[in-house]
């Protein structure tokens, strides 16, 4: 069996349990097929709907617009977890913004704050750019730079292709030479206060960005971080127990967010589901289960 055959029946089987998809799931399917037949026959992007009033623009090379095609919010419980906990003056970080899915979902709730996306692969840089654009979102500021501990350049191998580029130290025939710097420069001249979320993922490396944003995670901002935390963690001689580690060393434990009942859960790394879990302050638990539990968010799932 052909690497072809084995990706579509990956994403046929991630696309019929997808909870999104409960209740559609031939059309879903229908979709996926529409999908490989339309990028074969036109090779070229069309936009479609992200949530109501947001567009997204799907290339048929990109896999994150291509999964929003077939599911929706594909990251279930944490795109549903932002739109829910993000308010209008609330400041949020993209870091990995990849073509700004989650950039966009913020930018939607969020009016008077700021939002900051990083992204580094000059490709998905362009793309965020072009969504920003689609949607006339002017509260973004976007970065077309790595996230780690140290400002200078570092190399970025593209080896797993652009949805999983890794930074590396090592060059090789995969690896393009990127800018580097920290969030605590980046960041040093920005108003933090209002600044309650993030999202992280970077493919092993946020650890490298955290220990470049000790100043932010002293003040515990953001108050959650929605996060990868899995093997790719190994690249960098470390562990997924040192991420937790670091993480409640300044005061951080890790949640899973159930969106169906709206609550959150402590968890351990090993009891995580999926791929993200959400690394909250401990001194803002009661400012999250207090937005969650707010009367106007009593809105459906999306």
């Amino acid at each position: 069996m052909n690497n072809n055959n084995i990706f579509a029946i990956k994403t046929l089987r991630y696309i019929w349990s997808h909870p999104n998809c409960q209740n559609q799931k031939l059309q879903s399917i229908l979709k996926f097929i529409g999908w490989q037949f339309y990028k074969r026959l036109n090779n070229k992007h069309f936009d479609i709907e992200l949530i109501s009033n947001v567009k997204i623009r799907c290339y048929p090379d990109s896999y994150s617009a291509s999964a929003v095609l077939y599911c929706g919010l594909y990251d279930y419980n944490e795109m549903n977890f932002l739109l829910r906990y993000l308010r209008a003056n609330d400041s949020f970080l993209d870091i990995g913004a990849n073509v700004g899915i989650y950039t966009l979902l913020a930018a939607s709730k969020i009016q008077s704050g700021s939002v900051y996306s990083f992204e580094v692969l000059p490709k998905n840089y362009n793309r965020l750019i072009q969504n920003l654009k689609l949607n006339q979102f002017q509260q973004v500021e976007a970065y077309e730079i790595a996230v780690s501990d140290f400002t200078g350049t570092t190399y970025l191998n593209l080896a797993e292709g652009d949805s999983m580029p890794f930074i590396t130290n090592n060059a090789n025939d995969s690896t393009i030479t990127v800018p580097t710097d920290t969030l605590d420069n980046l960041l040093q001249y920005e108003s933090i206060s209002h600044l309650t979320l993030a999202k992280i993922d970077i493919e092993g490396a946020e650890i490298l960005a955290m220990k470049g944003a000790i100043s932010l995670l002293k003040q515990q901002r953001p108050h959650v971080w929605i996060m990868e935390i899995n093997d790719a963690v190994n690249n960098f001689g470390i562990q997924k127990q040192d991420v937790v580690n670091f993480l409640k060393d300044y005061g951080y434990s890790l949640y899973h967010y159930n969106a169906h009942t709206n609550q959150i859960h402590a968890i351990t790394v090993e009891q995580k589901q999926g791929n993200n879990v959400l690394a909250i302050a401990d001194s803002a638990l009661g400012f999250v289960r207090d937005r969650l539990n707010e009367k106007s968010l009593a809105n459906s799932v999306a």
